[in-house]
C-alpha cells in the first residue's frame, strides 16, 4: 500500500508540473500572437515589436535563427528573462517582424513549485493516512474471523466457528472446511466400523486356534518344532488383530506400560526368526521405561519393528535401546531402502506402526546406517499429560 501510495504521489506530482508548464506556455504564446496579428500593435504592455533580425537585442539574435519560420517561440535567455516571441512577414521592407513579450515576471510554475511540491506531500500524507484507517478497520473486520478459524483449526477436534464477520470470502472459506470435514469424518467413521467389523471377526477364529494350542500344550504332538511355529503364528496373530482393534478405540492418556519387559517378552517370542547363530540381538536399557502406550500396541509396534530387522540381517547384531523418552532399534541389515528390487516392503506391518504411532502422538524416524544397516527411532513426550500432539510423526 505504501509503495502504492508513494508511486501514485510521483506520477501526480509530474504530471501537475508538467501541466501547469505547459499551460502557462500555452496561455503566453496566444497572447505574443494575439497581439502580433493585430492591426496595430503596442496595446500591451511588457511587448516590444522589432523590424529586422539586426534590430533585435544580441541575447535574443543568438537564440532566434535569422531565417526562422512564422510561428511563436519560447526563448530563455542567461541574464536577461524569459521571453514569448512571436515572428511575422515584414511590411514592404520585407524585414520579418519580431514581437517580443518579456514574461520574466509572470512566470510563476517555478517560483510556486516548491508550495505545489508541500501541497502534493501535504494532500499524499493525508490519503495516505485515510489509506491506512481503512485498511486497519478493513483487516480487523477481515481478519477476526480468519483468527478465529485458524485457532478452531489448531485445536485438537476444535468445531468451526459459526461467525463469519459477515465477509463472504471467510463465509466461503467456511462451507469448503465444514464440506472437506465431513468427508473427513465420514471416512475416518468408515475405516473405524471396518477396523473394529474385522478384528471382531477375526477374533473368533482367533480364539479358537489359541484354545486348541493350550490344549495341544497339555499332551504335546511329537513334531515339536511346528508346534512351535503354530503357537507362535497363532500369537502373532492375536498381537495383529489387537493392534487393528487399537486404531478404532478411544484413546486413553493414562495408560503405561514397561518397555523393558515388553522388549524382552519379542525377543523371546521372535529369537527363533534369526536367519542364521551369527546374529546377536541385545537390550540397552539403564532400568525400566515407563511409555504411554498400552503394553498390547506396544507390542504389535515393537514386534513388527523387530520381526523387520531380523527379515533383513543376516548377519551382524540387532540393538534394542531404550531411554526414558526414546526406543529405538539399530540392525547391520542391509538397510532401508537397500533392498534388492522384488524383496522391498514391509507389508501391513510397518503400515500398522505408523498408523498406531500417529495414533498415539509418537514420533517415528527411520534412518539408513553407513555402511550398511537400519535404526528406526520412536519418540514420545512425557511432559505433556494429553499426548496429542502429533508433530514428530514422519520425521
Amino acid at each position: 500500500m505504501w509503495l502504492s501510495a508513494a508511486f501514485a504521489l510521483v506520477l501526480m506530482g509530474a504530471f501537475f508540473t508538467l501541466f501547469s508548464y505547459d499551460l502557462e506556455d500555452v496561455i503566453f504564446n496566444r497572447l505574443v500572437a494575439a497581439e502580433a496579428d493585430r492591426s496595430e500593435p503596442g496595446h500591451m504592455p511588457g511587448i516590444t515589436t522589432y523590424s529586422g533580425h539586426a534590430s533585435l537585442p544580441p541575447w535574443l539574435r543568438e537564440r532566434l535563427a535569422e531565417d526562422a519560420p512564422q510561428a511563436e517561440y519560447e526563448v530563455s535567455t542567461r541574464g536577461h528573462g524569459h521571453f514569448h516571441v512571436a515572428v511575422r512577414p515584414g511590411a514592404a521592407d520585407g524585414k520579418p517582424r519580431y514581437v517580443v513579450f518579456d514574461v520574466t515576471e509572470l512566470t510563476s510554475t517555478t517560483s510556486h513549485l516548491r508550495r505545489t511540491s508541500g501541497l502534493l506531500l501535504t494532500s499524499a500524507l493525508l490519503a495516505l493516512l485515510a489509506a491506512a484507517l481503512l485498511g486497519h478497520v478493513v483487516a480487523r473486520r477481515l481478519g477476526r474471523p480468519l483468527e478465529q478459524l485458524v485457532g478452531r483449526l489448531r485445536e485438537e477436534d476444535g468445531a468451526l466457528p459459526e461467525d463469519d464477520g459477515g465477509v463472504a470470502e471467510v463465509r466461503a472459506l467456511l462451507e469448503a472446511l465444514r464440506a472437506r470435514d465431513e468427508r473427513i469424518q465420514e471416512l475416518l467413521e468408515r475405516e473405524r466400523r471396518f477396523n473394529r467389523d474385522a478384528s471382531h471377526e477375526l477374533r473368533t477364529p482367533l480364539a479358537v486356534a489359541q484354545g486348541a494350542v493350550e490344549i495341544l500344550e497339555l499332551d504335546p504332538p511329537r513334531d515339536a518344532e511346528t508346534f512351535r511355529r503354530l503357537r507362535q503364528a497363532v500369537s502373532q496373530m492375536g498381537l495383529l488383530t489387537e493392534g487393528i482393534l487399537w486404531l478404532a478405540r478411544e484413546r486413553r492418556s493414562d495408560e503405561r506400560c514397561e518397555l523393558l519387559r515388553v522388549s524382552r517378552e519379542l525377543v523371546a517370542l521372535y529369537a527363533h526368526l534369526r536367519q542364521s547363530d551369527r546374529i546377536e540381538i541385545s537390550i540397552e536399557s539403564a532400568g525400566e521405561v515407563l511409555a504411554p502406550i498400552p503394553a498390547p500396541v506396544a507390542r504389535v509396534m515393537l514386534g513388527n519393528l523387530l520381526k523387520n530387522a531380523l527379515a533383513y540381517t543376516s548377519e551382524g547384531r540387532i540393538v534394542i535401546g531404550i531411554e526414558p523418552t526414546a526406543w529405538t532399534l539399530s540392525d547391520t541389515g542391509v538397510g532401508f531402502g537397500s533392498v534388492e528390487p522384488g524383496q522391498e516392503g514391509f507389508g501391513i506391518g510397518l503400515s500398522l506402526v505408523e498408523r498406531l504411532a500417529r495414533r498415539f502422538s509418537w514420533g517415528l524416524a527411520i534412518d539408513t546406517l553407513k555402511p550398511h544397516g537400519t535404526r528406526v527411532r520412536l519418540t514420545w513426550d512425557c511432559t505433556r499429560p494429553d499426548f496429542s500432539s502429533g508433530e514428530e510423526y514422519g520425521t
